[in-house]
Order: C-alpha cells, then sequence, then structure tokens
C-alpha cells in the first residue's frame, strides 16, 4: 500500500498523521457514550454492534483518505465526492460527539490540497461549531468514584450529570479545540516541511550526479576530440601536403591521376576529421552567447551547402543551462545536415525565441518534405532529436508533406528536467 507514497514524502506524512488521529478518534467513540446511546452509563466498547459500526467507519473513512491522496490530477467531481464525504464526517461526529473530533482528521486532510491560511479558516469554522453547538447539546460525562471510609464499610458514590455552565462549557470545547487543533496542524506543518526539504535535497543530489556524469561525458569527449585531432586530422594533412608535392614532381598523366585521386580522398578524411572534432567539443558556445554560436553555424553551412540560410532572433537572449545550449547547438546541426543530405531545399530559416521559462528552436526549410511513413518513423536522424529534446523534458514536433518543405520545432526548459520529474507530484 505504501508504494504509492514511495517517492512523495508529503502524501506519506498526511496519510500517516490522519491515520493516528484517526485512531484517536475512533478510541474516543469508543470509550465516550454517544448523545443517542440508550445507556449513557455503559461505553460503546461493551457492545459488539457499537464497535463494529465505528470500527468499519473509521475503516471507510481511511481507505477514502488514500484514494484521495493517489498520484494524479483530481477531477470536479472526485472533489465534490470529497468535500461531501468529509461534511459526512463532521455530521456524524457533530450529531453524535464534538464537532472538534473532526479537526484532526479533515483539516489534515485539506491541507494536503489547500494553502495553510484556508485551512486555518475551516479550523475557525470548524471551532466556532463547537463552541455553539456545546451551548445547544452539550455533552455530559457520569463519572463513577468507589471511596473506602472504613476497613469494613465501603461506600460508592456516583456523581449525576451536573447542568453545565454555558460560558464555561463553551470556553472548555473552544480551549480544547483550539489546543487539538493547534497539535495537529503544527505537527502536520513540520512534517510537511521537512518531508519538502528531504524531498529538495534528494533531487539536488541526483540533479548533481547527472551533472558530474555529463560532466565526465564533456570530458571524454573533448579528450577523443584531442586525440582525433593530434593523430588522424595530422596525419591526413601531412598526406595532403606530401601528394601536392609529389604530384608537381611527376609528369605522366596516369601517376598524377593517381595522385590526384588520393589527395582528394586524404582531403576528405581531413574535412571528416575536422567535422568530428568540431561536433565532439562544444567550443563554438565557449565565450559567445547561443544566438552569436547559431549565427556562426550558419554562415559556416552556407559557405559548404550553397544554400541561404536566414536567423531570426526573438526575445530578449540570456544564458541557459550549458546543456540547454549545447543540445539546441547539436540538434541545429542535425536540422541542417538533414537539409544539406535529403531536403534539396533553397532555403532554410532558423528561429530562436526566447519565453519565460522556455526557449524555442524552429528551423524551417523550402525543401522536397518527407512523407507521413519517413516523418514517423524516426528517420534522418530524426530520433536521435526526439530523445535527446525528451529526455531534457523538452518537447520535439514535426510537420512536413511532400512539396511542401519541413518544420522542425524544439521547446525546452531553461534548466534541464530528468525523466524521473517529469510528471511527478507530491
Amino acid at each position: 500500500m505504501w508504494a504509492i507514497f514511495a517517492q512523495r514524502p508529503v502524501a506519506r506524512a498526511v496519510a500517516i498523521f490522519a491515520a493516528l488521529n484517526l485512531l484517536t478518534v475512533l478510541l474516543f467513540t469508543l470509550l465516550v457514550p454517544g448523545r443517542s446511546q440508550l445507556r449513557p452509563d455503559s461505553i460503546p466498547l461493551q457492545n459488539p454492534q457499537e464497535v463494529l459500526w465505528r470500527v468499519s467507519l473509521a475503516l471507510l473513512t481511511y481507505l477514502v483518505i488514500l484514494w484521495a491522496l493517489r498520484p494524479g490530477r483530481r477531477s470536479w467531481w472526485e472533489t465534490v465526492v470529497l468535500a461531501v464525504f468529509g461534511a459526512g464526517v463532521v455530521i456524524w461526529l457533530t450529531n453524535y460527539y464534538m464537532p472538534f473530533l473532526a479537526l484532526g482528521i479533515v483539516p489534515v486532510v485539506a491541507r494536503y490540497f489547500l494553502p495553510l491560511p484556508w485551512v486555518l479558516s475551516l479550523v475557525v469554522a470548524l471551532a466556532g461549531l463547537s463552541g455553539w453547538w456545546s451551548v445547544r447539546q452539550p455533552l455530559q460525562l457520569t463519572l463513577e468514584v468507589k471511596l473506602t471510609q472504613i476497613p469494613t464499610r465501603s461506600e460508592t458514590l456516583s456523581t449525576r450529570p451536573i447542568p453545565a455552565n454555558p460560558t464555561a462549557q463553551t470556553s472548555f470545547w473552544v480551549f480544547i479545540t483550539v489546543l487539538y487543533a493547534g497539535y495537529s496542524l503544527f505537527a502536520l506543518e513540520l512534517l510537511v516541511r521537512e518531508a519538502k526539504a528531504r524531498q529538495a535535497l534528494e533531487t539536488t543530489q541526483r540533479e548533481l550526479e547527472e551533472t558530474s556524469r555529463q560532466a565526465g561525458v564533456l570530458a571524454e569527449r573533448q579528450r577523443l576530440a584531442r586525440e582525433i585531432h593530434d593523430t588522424l586530422a595530422q596525419s591526413f594533412a601531412s598526406v595532403v601536403v606530401h601528394l601536392e608535392a609529389a604530384e608537381g614532381a611527376l609528369g605522366s598523366p596516369a601517376v598524377v591521376n593517381y595522385i590526384s585521386q588520393a589527395r582528394d580522398t586524404a582531403r576528405e578524411g581531413l574535412s571528416e576529421a575536422r567535422r568530428l572534432v568540431w561536433a565532439l567539443r562544444p567550443e563554438i558556445l565557449e565565450g559567445i552567447p547561443l544566438p552569436e554560436a547559431l549565427q556562426q553555424l550558419l554562415q559556416r553551412w552556407q559557405s559548404v551547402s550553397s544554400q541561404e540560410a536566414r536567423f531570426t532572433l526573438a526575445g530578449e537572449p540570456r544564458p541557459l543551462h550549458p546543456e540547454i545550449e549545447l543540445s539546441l547547438l547539436r540538434i541545429t546541426q542535425e536540422a541542417l545536415s538533414n537539409v544539406r543530405k535529403h531536403a534539396q531545399a533553397n532555403l532554410v530559416n532558423v528561429t530562436l525565441s526566447y519565453l519565460d521559462g522556455l526557449v524555442l528552436l524552429d528551423i524551417q526549410d523550402d525543401g522536397i518534405g518527407l512523407d507521413r511513413r519517413a516523418a514517423s518513423s524516426g528517420g534522418f536522424g530524426l530520433r536521435s532529436i526526439r530523445e535527446r529534446v525528451e529526455a531534457l523534458g523538452g518537447e520535439f514536433t514535426l510537420e512536413s508533406e511532400p512539396g511542401r518543405g519541413t518544420i522542425l520545432a524544439v521547446s525546452l526548459p531553461e534548466f534541464p528536467i530528468p525523466k524521473h520529474r517529469v510528471g511527478g507530484s507530491t
């Protein structure tokens, strides 16, 4: 049963506290005769039917509380059911005992859904109801005392119900109400705040672990980039230089042709090695803001693709989480690569928009577009883009029709939201 509260410490605290208070109310109703009881001198605990009735009602109440605390949002009709059931509990306790008994149950559960000022208003209302009801329907207890006056003679004295002083009785029940409500809410508030603090600490620890892991990944990428640059790139550059020298020294057309082919192959390898180095190392973002980095990326892409690219900035630029900025850059790289290889487009529009708590990236081309099967299959690197966006807690959409181009839209938060936090609740 407690599995539903594993990652929800606030709900768990409310459930435990409601159970303890409900047990207290149950014991009170088992030991104190109700107003409608035929024999006020006997306690309900002596009557099996009364015990069964009260225990069943307590179990039903707690099951409703657990149902109310389950994960997810409550619909309007569920809220109405909870309110009606809570009112029923108050009415039953008011009719048979005193309204103050509901203070250990109703406000505790209400605190999970409502802010503290609203709950305090509910407490004040129940306190006023207790004071008024204590005068109208006083709950009197009969106390039986046995006194031994001499060793051979005993006398039993039974106190009869004494007519209650309205002012004294009102003051007494108001005092009990304030004491009971104050204890319940104060203790619950401490538990809730401790649970929230513990939950925030656990979330921070997970984020630190994720940040440390990402830092390790970036460090490994930079190491690989240095290795590629120091080995493959340098080797390809050396091969190109030597082949160009050999081409100038030899006069045979066949030899020149072979050397030219080898040179072109070496240059392609060098370009690929440089592309890998540039893709692995995010130095393009070091020292410059993201909009400027995207503009540099588009300028470089135009020079190698012979396609026009336009950049539009909307909103006021501001620093984002490094992983968000790097992901936006990588997504743009992948999208431009797709346009170059598959779209046959003449123009690409890249729009970066800064909103409140969000950043949007839209990439639109006027190419041949994609059919629905290709768009939904996750080809052309779309699956990796979608997975990257969803891993950060963002949204990815793709609109494309054959002959009408393609629109790729990405929405990301300012800070990464790990998957285990998306859709979470207290």
